[in-house]
């Protein structure tokens, strides 16, 4: 948000339309063109899309307060979990963990948002998987416990992305913003905009 805050203020003439959705959605627009970028879970392999690295983010589990202590997927075998649709990165990321585990999840209760995700968990209702900055923000963060998922899955990158060829002036500026704030890595696929 303090990107797009940064961003707005700067450029106040260039028309900044957000949607948010699963990075398999996000991709499908870009790809599409009715996207021009889009942060998305990566690095991104397609050869159609180049895309920088944008920003880290820690993944937490989060389960009911009197939940005993979860250290890996064997743990909460057969539990319920709230998790975006199945295009969504961080669903895949769950339900890896669970994979890598030898475990499987039990019922996969589709959400459409973190808060609702947050509501059925602190409820008593099953498991749920998000950014530990996304839970942080939210009220009633208090009212879940808080496990950090193991070294390979704790952290995943988001990259901004775009069509092959596609670079508009407003995208560079914004990369150039990214950069500017030490955001940008040196993984990016593809070529910088220019």
């Amino acid at each position: 948000p303090g990107l797009l805050a940064a961003y707005n203020q700067q450029y106040a003439k260039v028309a900044l339309d957000l949607s948010t959705g699963p990075s398999g959605t996000m991709i499908d627009g870009v790809l599409s063109g009715r996207l021009a970028a889009a942060f998305v879970d990566g690095p991104v392999l397609h050869p159609a899309l180049e895309g920088v690295p944008a920003f880290e983010e820690e993944m937490v589990l989060i389960a009911p307060l009197n939940h005993p202590p979860i250290h890996r997927a064997r743990e909460v075998n057969g539990e319920s979990i709230y998790a975006f649709r199945a295009n969504c990165s961080y669903r895949h990321h769950f339900e890896s963990w669970f994979a890598k585990d030898a475990a499987v999840p039990g019922r996969i209760h589709e959400m459409e948002s973190y808060h609702g995700m947050l509501a059925c968990v602190s409820a008593g209702a099953g498991l749920a998987l998000m950014p530990r900055s996304m839970l942080e923000s939210m009220p009633g963060c208090s009212t879940v416990s808080i496990w950090p998922l193991s070294e390979s899955f704790r952290y995943l990158r988001t990259w901004l992305v775009w069509r092959r060829g596609t670079v508009s002036q407003s995208l560079s500026m914004f990369v150039r913003m990214l950069e500017a704030r030490g955001v940008v890595g040196s993984e990016a696929t593809g070529r910088k905009p220019a």
